[in-house]
């Protein structure tokens, strides 16, 4: 058997007023995924533990079965090894993001969809008004960051996603402990740095957000997860671009190619990651594809966008790889979504998200196409993720207590 799983980050949405009340997943053409759901199963699964704000690192564990609590992971040093980074067991790692602050709020968490370039040349200021040796600034792409604070691993701090944090006074949603302080100058400091930085003035001058402001969050240390060989019984393979879906994929030893092309961003060769999950299938039997385009067109509140995003995913990366696995006598497609992403907010939510099932073994309920109205409907609705991969691979995993 053959098992496949596509996580389209951010795919699902709320109904948006550009698109007249529908979403952009209902919107979009993807006659494969309808074509997949029609001849299977969809339904709704609740990625979202509702004791924590919304997250792809959270929901993307809890969609591989796996126990958030029993395997406390935290964003932060979960992308420094998907991005190749290296950090101590004593260290701690902090996602960052450069954002646009307006009034004291959080009003873009992108930074005006600052350019790499851009970003290096901002972190570097902000790194030389630190002037701390034991903090380290390594840029991944786009607004988006790293922070390791060496010997940081016992530092005492709660921290903020960009998207809880989105709209409310900034302060508030400061990192939050006994230790936080050295990371509130850090803020502070940045603040003064970026606001005065001549990209910045420019940027404002050519009517873009600034990228004037940076934020922390995701904070953790060492990252311990058993392998997938040992709890799946089986070998897999994780074709990714983001650093945050990589990291998992490393964090539990499976395959995980670099693939020329493939950003984690809008940009993304769809087709090469087609490609790789194609190869990737012949020497093993569970592949993980992670695209992230759909939730960047989200953050940037285009709806329009986001409906391109996912024509483009059904069109370059479904269909091939939907192709390939039918020439199989059996196998079995899972194609989820981490969480709800609301585009005219540019914020996540707990909802339930949608997802399909198709395989050799299994025959429709409903003809129905993929989208959030229809999944609704369907009676199967999944509570814990963990029961959703169970009933997808026909078994459950073994994983260590």
């Amino acid at each position: 058997m053959k098992f496949v799983m596509v996580v389209l980050s951010g795919v699902a949405d709320l109904p948006h007023q550009s698109l007249q009340g529908k979403t952009p997943l209902a919107v979009a053409r993807t006659p494969t995924l309808d074509r997949l759901a029609s001849a299977g199963r969809i339904g709704q699964v609740q990625v979202s533990p509702g004791d924590r704000p919304p997250g792809s690192d959270v929901a993307l564990l809890r969609l591989f079965g796996f126990d958030p609590v029993e395997f406390p992971l935290r964003r932060g040093p979960i992308e420094a090894i998907g991005a190749g980074i290296e950090f101590g067991p004593d260290d701690l790692v902090l996602r960052g993001n450069l954002v646009s602050l307006y009034n004291e709020t959080i009003q873009d968490l992108t930074g005006g969809r600052i350019q790499d370039g851009e970003a290096q040349v901002l972190l570097r200021a902000v790194a030389d008004e630190v002037g701390d040796d034991g903090l380290v600034f390594q840029h991944l792409r786009g607004y988006r960051f790293l922070l390791v604070v060496r010997g940081g691993a016992a530092m005492r701090i709660s921290t903020v996603p960009p998207h809880a944090a989105f709209g409310r006074p900034v302060r508030e949603c400061y990192p939050a402990g006994e230790d936080a302080l050295r990371l509130e100058r850090v803020l502070d400091r940045s603040r003064r740095v970026l606001a005065d930085h001549e990209i910045n003035r420019v940027k404002v001058d050519l009517g873009e957000n600034p990228a004037n402001f940076l934020w922390l969050w995701g904070a953790g240390s060492s990252v311990e997860l058993p392998s997938f060989e040992s709890v799946f019984q089986m070998t897999g393979a994780t074709i990714a671009g983001a650093a945050l879906a990589r990291g998992i994929g490393e964090s539990l030893r499976m395959h995980t190619p670099v693939i020329e092309g493939a950003t984690g961003d809008l940009d993304t060769d769809l087709a090469a990651k087609a490609n790789a999950a194609i190869a990737a299938l012949d020497a093993h039997d569970f592949v993980f594809v992670h695209v992230q385009a759909a939730n960047e067109a989200s953050h940037l509140r285009d709806a329009k966008l986001k409906v391109n995003c996912i024509q483009d995913t059904d069109r370059l990366l479904l269909t091939p790889l939907a192709d390939r696995l039918s020439e199989f006598s059996k196998w079995r497609l899972l194609v989820a979504c981490d969480h709800v992403t609301a585009t005219g907010k540019d914020e996540a939510s707990t909802a339930k998200a949608p997802f399909l099932i198709a395989g050799s073994d299994l025959s429709s309920v409903r003809s129905w196409p993929f989208d959030e109205e229809h999944a609704a409907q369907s009676d199967l609705q999944v509570d814990e993720p963990a029961n959703l991969m169970e009933y997808f691979l026909g078994f459950r995993p073994k994983f260590p207590r």
